[in-house]
């Protein structure tokens, strides 16, 4: 999914987009079957009672809510966080109905870490560490390819402060006038 471009200023690009990693979905992934299966017992052991019709709207109910909770809602804030790299501006979109936003100039960023578990490294993901100097650093968790992030950012910064030595350079230089 490609990152809104109604968000971007004028002759922006996305150097990289993603949303969190896949494997912070393991745990809500997994209630659902563990929810069904737990209601399906149960549904089974209270077959042989007169108010069985009544405990199974309220295992069905109670069921309905632990998987609406437990899978559906993390699964909607994962879609909804954003975290992406401009070659101006490192971005972070967050929340269903009220929105987070952080947007971090790269020519301010003074260095980026990584970070990553055992678990992390086997499936790739990691924190992402970023540095302003303006107090503490920002830590980003469970970023995906976080290594390829990193060194996103370090290029979008070298393009950044190369653009910058550019602008300055040329701004300030007096034109040679030549000899006739």
């Amino acid at each position: 999914m490609a990152y809104p471009d109604d968000l971007l200023v004028e002759g922006e690009r996305v150097a990289w987009h993603a949303h969190p990693h896949w494997a912070t979905q393991l745990r809500p992934a997994a209630v659902f079957p563990v929810t069904a299966a737990v209601v399906g017992f149960a549904s089974a052991a209270l077959r042989l009672q007169t108010w069985a019709p009544l405990a199974w709207a309220v295992l069905g109910l109670a069921g309905l809510v632990v998987v609406l909770r437990g899978t559906v809602l993390p699964l909607a804030r994962w879609r909804a966080t954003h975290i992406v790299v401009t070659d101006r501006r490192l971005m972070v979109r967050e929340g269903l109905v009220s929105r987070q936003g952080l947007d971090v100039p790269v020519d301010r960023v003074t260095s980026v870490r990584v970070r990553a578990t055992p678990f992390g490294r086997m499936v790739g993901s990691g924190t992402l560490i970023v540095d302003t100097g303006d107090g503490e650093p920002m830590r980003f968790r469970d970023v995906g390819r976080v290594e390829r992030v990193q060194a996103r950012l370090h290029r979008e910064i070298s393009r950044a402060s190369a653009r910058q030595r550019n602008e300055t350079g040329t701004a300030g230089a007096v034109p040679e006038r030549s000899a006739s």
